[in-house]
C-alpha cells in the first residue's frame, strides 16, 4: 500500500478523490487537509510516499507548500492536482523537481496510471487545451463525486439551466415541470452541493464542468 496525503480546501473533491484511490486497493490516504499549512504540520507526523495537493489553497498555497516539502523530503513524490492548466505551473514543476502536474479534468483511469508511473520514479505532466477539456466527459468528478452527490440527470439538467441564468419560472416552463417541483430540485441541489447562493452553486458547476 502506498501512503498518501491529500491537501486540498474543497473537501468533496479530497473525499471523492479519496474514494477513487481506495477503489484500487493499492493507496492508503493517511490524512486530508484543507491547507498548506495543515500539509506542513501533517509531515510532522505522517511520511507519505506520495503527496496530491491542490494549487490554490488558503494559508500556504500549494506551490510555496511544494517547495518547503523539496527541500526537506527530497525523495518524497509530489504531484499537483489542480484546475489551472498553464504553462508556468508547468514550468515552476519542471524547475522545482515536482513529479506530476494533473488537471481535475483527467480521466478516472489515466490519473490512476499516471499515480502509477509518479510512485515508479517518472515525471508527469499533464494538460490540455480548451478544445480538448470541452471533450473530457469521464473525469474525476463524474466518476467519484456524481455518485457520491446523487445529483439526477434532472438536477443537473436544471443547474446547466440556472447557469445559463434562468429563473425558477423560466426553468419551470422550458422542462415542463410545476414551479414547485422546480424550486424543490434547487433546494435539493443546495444541499447536495453544499452550497448557499446561484453565485456559489455557479462557481461550483464550473469549476467541476457540471
Amino acid at each position: 500500500m502506498i501512503d498518501i496525503i491529500i491537501a486540498d480546501d474543497h473537501e468533496l473533491f479530497a473525499e471523492g478523490l479519496e474514494t477513487l484511490l481506495a477503489s484500487t486497493g493499492e493507496y492508503n490516504v493517511v490524512e486530508k487537509v484543507t491547507d498548506g499549512k495543515k500539509l506542513i504540520q501533517a509531515l510532522n507526523k505522517f511520511t507519505p510516499q506520495l503527496i496530491l495537493l491542490d494549487i490554490n489553497m488558503p494559508y500556504l498555497s500549494g506551490t510555496d507548500a511544494a517547495v518547503m516539502i523539496r527541500k526537506r523530503h527530497a525523495d518524497m513524490k509530489i504531484a499537483f492536482i489542480t484546475m489551472y492548466d498553464d504553462h508556468k505551473i508547468l514550468s515552476f514543476c519542471k524547475a522545482n523537481g515536482i513529479n506530476g502536474y494533473l488537471l481535475k479534468h483527467t480521466k478516472a483511469s489515466e490519473l490512476k496510471i499516471a499515480l502509477q508511473q509518479i510512485i515508479r520514479g517518472e515525471y508527469v505532466y499533464t494538460t490540455h487545451t480548451p478544445a480538448e477539456l470541452a471533450d473530457i466527459h469521464e473525469n474525476v468528478f463524474e466518476e467519484s463525486f456524481a455518485r457520491k452527490l446523487k445529483l439526477s440527470k434532472r438536477e443537473i439538467e436544471i443547474i446547466s439551466l440556472i447557469k445559463k441564468g434562468y429563473s425558477s419560472k423560466e426553468i419551470a416552463g422550458k422542462l415542463f415541470l410545476s414551479g414547485f417541483t422546480v424550486e424543490t430540485h434547487r433546494k435539493n441541489i443546495f444541499r447536495k452541493l453544499q452550497v448557499s447562493s446561484v453565485g456559489a452553486l455557479i462557481q461550483f458547476a464550473n469549476q467541476y464542468q457540471l
